[in-house]
Order: structure tokens, then sequence, then C-alpha cells
């Protein structure tokens, strides 16, 4: 698994950095968008659960999950 953020709709905000409890957010991107944080274990159920209600609060709907 993998979480992409749509650098076009990010607007840096950083929600995500807190909802998904440091799995993602902008201190692992580029300019101040979000990225996946390259030490998150995207196979533990807890943190997929966090990262689900992170895409789901995105106030821009710019993370998505791919498998």
């Amino acid at each position: 698994m993998k979480i992409t953020v749509d650098s076009n709709k990010c607007i840096g905000c950083n929600m995500c950095e807190d909802i998904s409890e440091g799995v993602m957010g902008t201190k692992f991107g580029r300019e101040g968008k979000a990225a996946q944080n390259p030490e998150a274990d995207l196979t533990d159920p807890k943190t997929l659960e966090n990262v689900k209600l992170a895409m789901q609060t995105c106030p821009v709907q710019a993370i998505r999950l791919e498998e």
C-alpha cells in the first residue's frame, strides 16, 4: 500500500498529520505539501484506519490510498 497526495489539491493545512498520528504530513513532503512518512507501517490495521480517517477529513480530498 502507498499513500499519494495530489500536490495540486493539497493546501498544506497539515490536518492529516494529527489525524493519521504521524503516518503522513507536510514534514514528509515538499514545498509545504503532505506526503507519506517513509517509516509508516501500512500493514498495521490501526495505521490504515487512521489514514482512511485522514482521507475522509482532508478539506480538499487530496489524499489517496493505493494498493
